[in-house]
């Protein structure tokens, strides 16, 4: 796996790689992965993601066990991505709610 997320890296293909590893656990109705690099200081490309997902996997289950799910299905991938910001809503709090928070300005941009 690791070869595998340094092929990525020089690929420039993690947002694709996350969408794809979304899609197929959690079968979300909505999905949003940004690539919010460019908003921040440095030379890294591929460092910083927003995501937005919306499953009914999420139903029932706590914001702090929605997080930990995701951090475990992406355990080896942050150990190369320095921020991921998770929005993480069941369908009934997307269609209340219908958008995610804006992601803050980099301090030192």
């Amino acid at each position: 796996m690791h070869l595998y997320l340094l092929i990525l890296l020089v690929m420039n293909n993690i947002k694709k790689h996350l969408t794809e590893q979304l899609k197929k656990a959690l079968n979300p109705t909505h999905l949003e992965v940004v690539n919010e690099s460019h908003n921040h200081s440095g030379p890294a490309t591929q460092s910083h993601f927003k995501l937005v997902v919306v499953s009914d996997y999420f139903i029932g289950l706590k914001l702090i066990d929605r997080h930990r799910f995701i951090n475990q299905l992406f355990k080896t991938e942050l150990k190369h991505i320095h921020a991921l910001a998770m929005h993480t809503y069941t369908p009934a709090e997307w269609q209340n709610k219908n958008y995610a928070p804006t992601s803050p300005k980099c301090a030192s941009s």
